[in-house]
Formats: C-alpha cells, sequence, structure tokens
C-alpha cells in the first residue's frame, strides 16, 4: 500500500515511516476483527475462558507498541465433535493471523489457541 491516495477523495493514508504522521487502532477493533476471522473457521465456536475474564467473542487481544506494532492474541474455542483438534487449531491461528495482518498491517506474534471443549451438532 502506498501513501498516495486510496480510492476517489480518501486523501493521504499516514506512513509511521515518512514522519507524517501515526495510524493506530483501537485494541477493541483489533478484536472485532479477530473474532470475525474466528466466526469464519467451520467447526469452531468461541468459548469463555478458564480464568473467568471474558473477552468478546473468545478472542483477547495484547498489542506491543513498536514502528510496526505487533499483536497477541488468545482465541478460546470449542471444536465440534469428531473433528481434529491439532488441524481446527492451526486453521484458527491462520485465520486469525492472515485478517489480521491484511486489515492492520501489523504483524502478529502469535495466536494461542485454547481448546475447552466439543459440541455435538
Amino acid at each position: 500500500m502506498s501513501s498516495e491516495s486510496i480510492g476517489s477523495g480518501a486523501g493521504k493514508v499516514f506512513d509511521p515511516g515518512t514522519g507524517e504522521g501515526n495510524v493506530r487502532i483501537s485494541e477493541d477493533v483489533i478484536e472485532q476483527i479477530a473474532t470475525q476471522a474466528l466466526g469464519r473457521v467451520i467447526g469452531v465456536q468461541p468459548a469463555d475462558p478458564e480464568d473467568g475474564k471474558n473477552p468478546a467473542g473468545g478472542v483477547r487481544i495484547t498489542v506491543r507498541e513498536g514502528v510496526v506494532p505487533s499483536i497477541l492474541v488468545d482465541a478460546h474455542i470449542t471444536t465440534k465433535y469428531g473433528l481434529r483438534i491439532p488441524d481446527i487449531s492451526w486453521y484458527v491461528q491462520e485465520s486469525i493471523k492472515r485478517t489480521l495482518e491484511q486489515n492492520t498491517g501489523y504483524s502478529v506474534s502469535a495466536v494461542n489457541v485454547f481448546v475447552q471443549g466439543v459440541y455435538l451438532d
């Protein structure tokens, strides 16, 4: 993506590397994007974490500031009975990582998946 205008009337996109300004994305917005990515994985439902702290949609986000901020994601899920849990966990990791990097431009340092149960369809 360049620092030129995108689409008609979009104006200038600020690039952190040019000294023209910084764009920071709210953790709530990043959490919503990650939750949407989690919801696109077939055979997965969000779960409440075992520590009792209820993240929105089974996802908890930590953003580490830097020139290019990095994101750490904890995804709490239940899987459909009969599916191979390591494969489902990998799909969750890839879906969240790819979606966040594409939509935010931030790097994703880790997507931790906590499988907390299975459900019957």
